[in-house]
């Protein structure tokens, strides 16, 4: 008879994971999108802690920098970096590229955190249905 309910296993996987490794990255460079708040921002906090240079990339300068302060003082890693990002404005999005370019030499890690999900109709700046402008 085949169960229909998940393994403890299953159960255990589906609830989410600790990730139980300790393995440090000093000196490699992180962008992560979004990461003022949520899931970005512990992200952040978890490869700061590791000792990854972390570039917090979002719309809210200040919504960064409160996170970033929050970072730095709880992980003493003082390379966690702000820069303005505004996914759903192609001319912010070469304006990071361009004074990213200008301080690093390399990007060893990128993670796409910030999206936009279920939002009324709209346009960006570039004349992109939202979703898709963002999302993108």
């Amino acid at each position: 008879m085949v169960d229909d309910f998940p393994s403890f296993g299953d159960r255990k996987f589906f609830a989410g994971g600790v990730c139980t490794t300790n393995v440090q990255i000093p000196g490699k460079v992180v962008v992560i999108t979004g990461a003022n708040t949520g899931i970005g921002k512990e992200t952040a906090r978890e490869l700061a802690r590791r000792g990854a240079r972390v570039y917090i990339a979002c719309r809210d300068v200040l919504k960064g920098e409160s996170a970033a302060s929050e970072i730095r003082a709880d992980t003493k890693n003082s390379q966690v970096l702000v820069r303005k990002l505004d996914l759903s404005d192609t001319k912010s999005i070469r304006a990071f590229a361009e004074r990213f370019l200008a301080e690093e030499k390399k990007l060893h890690i990128l993670i796409n955190n910030a999206g936009v999900m279920m939002c009324p109709y709209s346009k960006t700046t570039d004349g992109f249905e939202t979703h898709f402008g963002v999302n993108h």
